[in-house]
């Protein structure tokens, strides 16, 4: 790890230190639904950046594309919920969570009828008809609510992640480059799928093969920290909107600064 990125490391932990007690002394019973969201999405952005510094360092860089591609969809939707009709947004999004839940619940009560050698008679195991009526009522109960309390419809579907990327570039946010989310989203977030879902080029990425006609496995390169800082970058992005959007209610922390310059210097 070259000097920079060292001090990329040290600019971070410092941060993480520094937010850190502001979260775990938080709360959110009188926050807005957005103040709610950013603060919920701390944790696990921080913990996610932490986890590609270790696997950076470790040299297994093919495993922290897919921590950073969860990173540019949880970046992409943070801003995406910001920019405009952040209830409505959030709430639509909420109702497709309880969706996919119910029929996730409908899946396995097909796959038990199909298979009755599954089913269990255990009123508080996944595999009975008993827990799997109850997890449905449950979310079904939800997303009435959801509907009613938001006036949604059916129809209101969420968008996919290439079309809150155009809602984010359409904002026109300051001081940000025209085209940056989409541009993330085709440059970074795409390219790190196959990684992620380690189909057949998923696959390819970890092999090289050798003139002599051998193969060479291997995790990536040096040049791959490029991963470490793009997610310190998303987490900056992330801390500032803590700040911006009263979740925490202090001065900015300097650490951003510097973190900001640091990046200018490594990234392009």
């Amino acid at each position: 790890m070259n000097p920079q990125n060292k001090s990329l490391k040290e600019e971070f932990l410092k941060l993480k230190n520094e937010v850190e007690p502001y979260i775990q002394n938080g709360r959110v019973k009188d926050k807005s639904h957005l103040q709610s969201y950013l603060y919920f999405a701390y944790y696990p952005l921080f913990s996610f950046v932490e986890s590609i510094l270790i696997l950076c360092e470790s040299g297994k860089f093919r495993s922290a594309e897919s921590l950073l591609r969860s990173l540019i969809e949880l970046h992409i939707n943070v801003i995406y919920y910001q920019v405009a009709d952040s209830d409505r947004r959030l709430a639509i999004s909420v109702k497709k969570d309880l969706e996919e839940k119910i029929t996730g619940i409908r899946g396995i009560r097909e796959l038990i009828r199909k298979y009755p050698n599954l089913k269990s008679d255990n009123p508080k195991d996944l595999f009975s008809n008993e827990w799997l009526k109850e997890a449905e009522d449950w979310a079904e109960e939800r997303r009435q609510a959801i509907l009613r309390g938001n006036h949604l419809i059916k129809a209101d579907n969420d968008l996919s992640l290439k079309d809150k990327a155009i809602k984010c570039d359409q904002a026109k946010m300051k001081d940000i480059e025209a085209g940056h989310f989409e541009r993330m989203y085709h440059m970074i977030y795409r390219q790190l799928s196959p990684s992620t879902h380690l189909n057949i080029g998923g696959i390819q990425g970890f092999v090289d093969q050798k003139e002599g006609g051998n193969y060479l496995f291997s995790d990536g390169g040096q040049k791959d920290y490029y991963l470490m800082q793009e997610a310190i970058a998303i987490c900056v992005a992330l801390t500032k909107d803590l700040y911006e959007n009263g979740v925490i209610v202090a001065k900015l922390p300097d650490t951003i600064g510097r973190l900001e310059k640091l990046l200018t210097r490594n990234l392009r």
